[in-house]
């Protein structure tokens, strides 16, 4: 007997999985299995577990498209493992069927146009990284200078002490004596 295997996914541990498993149990799905995982990660556990249990004829659903891959080419890669093992795929937002051609090549637009967004998104997001770091602004942790550690690193360095004679005498960081000796 085929089976319809359910796949629902959420980023983050506190977003909830509720509206993705009910589209999925309203639509028959024999079998759900949950990844609260970011898209990015390549561990996806229930995924892993789900690909195990497929057989020629079953179909995989999800209940949002974009849910399913890490990226345009994984999700390339996993329509097309299921197609050449006889997997159905159907993803319920899109109203999309992978045994049909029309949705064949739907599948193939929204997979690049996924990846195209998320592509978009890591551009903008290192254009401001680059705005900022021109003006001035400081990225990353703050610097932040504890003039009493200061002091100690000064008054060590000036005696003359290494890097590594500091950091036992004072109990101070490696990174933060580094840091302090160039301020000094």
């Amino acid at each position: 007997m085929n089976k319809l295997f359910g796949y629902a996914r959420v980023s983050t541990t506190d977003q909830n999985l509720d509206t993705q498993i009910d589209a999925l149990q309203r639509a028959g799905c024999h079998e759900i299995f949950e990844d609260k995982i970011s898209g990015v990660s390549t561990s996806r556990p229930a995924l892993d577990r789900m690909l195990t249990k497929l057989r020629p004829g079953d179909t995989v659903m999800v209940a949002r498209f974009t849910r399913l891959g890490r990226s345009r080419d994984h999700l390339i890669t996993l329509m097309r493992d299921f197609v050449r093992d006889g997997i159905r795929f159907q993803a319920l937002d899109l109203g999309v069927d992978s045994s049909t051609p029309a949705g064949k090549l739907v599948l193939d637009i929204f997979a690049a146009l996924a990846e195209y967004d998320r592509e978009s998104i890591n551009e903008r997001t290192q254009a401001g990284r680059a705005l900022a770091k021109a003006q001035g602004k400081h990225m990353g942790r703050p610097a932040g200078v504890d003039p009493e550690k200061l002091n100690k690193v000064k008054t060590a360095a000036q005696a003359g002490l290494s890097v590594g004679d500091i950091v036992k005498l004072t109990g101070i960081s490696e990174s933060t004596v580094k840091r302090y000796r160039k301020l000094i």
